[in-house]
């Protein structure tokens, strides 16, 4: 039975392999069919060794580029009958369909042939092709946990460049006191208040500590470079506290006060989708998003804040202002 399973994979791999090859060689048959017959048509109506006119020079232009998106049209219709068959191929099994369907990227994220001449709303269509909406609905528990964000973990994006935040230091409070910024993003910390605060954070890939002053003095800084949740605490003042989220691209979104959400552009494909709160350990859900959009329900739980330590990992002492 093996050798025979065997034998049915390599004969339809040679089928499609061979489907390939006569497939290639139409086209560029037709390529050069279509495009050496103007020429021709040219040299018959034309002074023998003479340069072709304008109006002739133009006109064979228009043929080569109408041609040109011929035989795109054609490519993309060749390339879904052939995922098509490869696809049917791998529900009948056959190790030869099997890895041939694994080594095909994700339907929706084909590239396909560009033009010079494309069109903004053509290019819009593809990219809308492309891309889907994610809806849906967060529920609580156990109290209110403030503000929910819901984003895409698993999405590439450029890092934020030239973008500034500011968490004022004002009444011994954090303000605001959550916030969600892209990587690369500069916070600044200014202290309106006539005491000393020393910011610092000690979570895992954006720690950072800005030392102590007070209101007059210059504001200081961090940049936030890599994606995760930044819990920032004040080093004389237990009670200070704000959390920053850090994601790794546009793709978020601030839940309703109705608990529903909603993600547009989302690149089709297998995502990670996040809900996060300050107070509730973050839910997550992955997906096979394609072009019709999905929708989800995460459900939250209130969790009451852990004691933290000073910088130097000790307890909070007493403070003298």
């Amino acid at each position: 039975m093996e050798t025979t399973m065997n034998g049915c994979s390599q004969t339809r791999g040679a089928r499609m392999n061979h489907g390939k090859s006569l497939w290639s060689g139409l086209l560029i048959g037709l390529i050069v069919t279509r495009v050496a017959l103007p020429v021709c048509a040219q040299g018959d109506g034309a002074t023998a060794g003479g340069p072709p006119t304008r109006a002739e020079f133009s006109k064979l232009q228009t043929d080569v580029k109408e041609q040109r998106d011929l035989i795109i049209q054609m490519l993309q219709t060749e390339q879904q009958r052939y995922n098509m068959l490869l696809r049917l191929l791998a529900s009948q099994g056959g190790n030869t369909a099997a890895a041939a369907t694994a080594a095909l990227p994700p339907e929706g994220d084909m590239p396909l042939p560009a033009t010079s001449e494309s069109s903004p709303r053509r290019q819009r269509v593809e990219v809308e092709r492309r891309t889907a909406n994610v809806e849906g609905k967060v529920s609580v528990s156990g109290g209110d946990v403030g503000d929910i964000y819901v984003y895409i973990e698993n999405a590439k994006g450029p890092p934020a460049r030239g973008k500034t935040i500011e968490i004022r230091q004002e009444g011994k409070q954090f303000s605001p006191r959550v916030a969600v910024v892209q990587t690369g993003t500069n916070v600044v910390f200014p202290n309106y208040d006539s005491i000393f605060h020393n910011v610092f954070s000690m979570s895992a890939r954006n720690s950072f500590d800005l030392g102590s002053y007070r209101a007059g003095d210059k504001p200081r800084a961090v940049t936030l470079t890599a994606p995760g949740v930044v819990e920032i605490f004040c080093n004389m003042h237990q009670k200070m506290s704000a959390d920053i989220l850090v994601v790794p691209n546009g793709l978020y979104t601030k839940v309703k006060a109705d608990g529903s959400f909603r993600l547009e552009g989302v690149p089709v494909g297998s995502r990670k989708i996040v809900a996060w709160s300050p107070h509730a350990k973050a839910a997550q859900q992955r997906i096979d998003l394609t072009s019709s959009g999905a929708q989800i329900a995460f459900a939250l739980t209130r969790q009451e804040a852990a004691a933290h330590s000073n910088k130097l990992g000790q307890a909070y002492g007493s403070y003298r202002e």
